[in-house]
C-alpha cells in the first residue's frame, strides 16, 4: 500500500513538474515573436534558463539522456505552442498599429539596458565596454550589406536558398541562447520576421524547415560556448550583446507619430521600458 502510494505521489509531481515546465516554456515561446523582448531573459526570469542550458549538452550522456530528452521536448512542444498562438494576435496589432506599437517594443528594448550592465559586472562606459559595444553594432550593422530578403523562407527552392535559410536559423540561434537579445529582434534585422510571422499564420510550416533546422544546429553548437562565455567572459560577452541592442534600435523605430498618436507613443515607450526592467530586476 506504502509503495502504490508513493508511485502516485511521485507520479503527480512528476506531472506537475512537467505542467509547470510547459507553462513556462509557453511564455518564453510567446515572448520571442515580441520585438526587443528576450526568450533568453525570459526563461532566466522563470527560473527555467540553466536547467534548458544544462539539458542541450547533457543529450550526449549516457545517464542524462531521458532526462534531457523529455525536458526539451516538453520545452520545445510548449514554446511552439506560444509562438503559433500569439503569431496571428500580434501579425494583426502591427498591422493595424504599427507605428505606435512598435514604440512600446523601442521602450522593451531599452529596458534591458540596465540587465546587460548587470550581468557584464559593469558599472559604467569605460573605454572596454565602448569597444565591445562597438564591436556588437558593427556586427549588425554588417548584415545591411546583404541583399535584401536572402534569409526569407519564401525565396526559391533551388539547394543555395535552403543553405542560406539554414545559415539565417544558425543566426537567429543566438537568440534563443543569449539571455538578453531577442530572438525577434534578430528576425526583423535578417528581414525575417514578417515572412515566419506570415507563415506561422497561414499554417505553411514546411517553408519554415530550413530555418528550424539551422537553428537547432546553431543552438547545439553554440550553447555550451556562450554558457563558458557569459560566465568567464561576463564584460565583453555581454557588452557586446548591448550593442546588438543598441544597433535594433535603428531596425524597430518606426518613424514620428502624428496627433493623438504622439501621447499615445510615449505612454507606451515607458510602459515597454517599464514591464521589462523590472521583469529583469526579477532575475537577481
Amino acid at each position: 500500500m506504502q509503495g502504490r502510494m508513493f508511485s502516485c505521489g511521485l507520479f503527480r509531481d512528476i506531472i506537475r513538474i512537467m505542467f509547470k515546465n510547459a507553462v513556462k516554456a509557453f511564455v518564453v515561446g510567446s515572448s520571442m515573436m515580441i520585438p526587443g523582448v528576450s526568450g533568453g531573459s525570459m526563461a532566466m526570469i522563470l527560473g527555467i534558463y540553466d536547467k534548458l542550458i544544462e539539458s542541450v549538452p547533457a543529450l550526449f550522456g549516457r545517464r542524462t539522456f531521458k532526462e534531457s530528452l523529455k525536458f526539451l521536448l516538453v520545452f520545445l512542444i510548449a514554446a511552439l505552442a506560444g509562438i503559433v498562438i500569439v503569431a496571428r494576435p500580434l501579425e494583426m496589432l502591427i498591422d493595424r498599429y504599427s507605428v505606435t506599437l512598435m514604440y512600446f517594443f523601442l521602450g522593451a528594448v531599452i529596458g534591458t539596458v540596465p540587465m546587460m550592465f548587470k550581468k557584464a559586472r559593469s558599472e559604467g562606459f569605460d573605454i572596454p565596454s565602448i569597444i565591445y559595444i562597438l564591436v556588437g553594432v558593427a556586427l549588425v550593422l554588417s548584415i545591411d550589406l546583404l541583399p535584401e530578403g536572402i534569409f526569407s523562407p519564401d525565396i526559391g527552392k533551388g539547394l543555395s536558398s535552403i543553405l542560406l535559410q539554414i545559415l539565417g536559423g544558425i543566426l537567429v540561434s543566438v537568440g534563443l541562447v543569449l539571455p538578453g537579445i531577442s530572438t525577434s529582434y534578430l528576425l526583423l534585422v535578417l528581414g525575417l520576421y514578417e515572412p515566419v510571422i506570415a507563415a506561422i499564420s497561414n499554417n505553411r510550416f514546411l517553408s519554415l524547415a530550413p530555418l528550424a533546422i539551422g537553428g537547432v544546429a546553431g543552438i547545439l553548437a553554440l550553447t555550451k560556448g556562450l554558457e563558458v562565455a557569459m560566465k568567464r567572459y561576463p564584460k565583453p560577452t555581454f557588452m557586446t550583446i548591448l550593442g546588438f541592442l543598441l544597433a535594433s534600435l535603428r531596425e524597430i523605430y518606426p518613424g514620428l507619430p502624428s496627433g493623438w498618436g504622439i501621447p499615445l507613443s510615449i505612454v507606451l515607450l515607458v510602459l515597454g521600458f517599464m514591464i521589462v526592467y523590472k521583469l529583469s530586476l526579477l532575475e537577481n
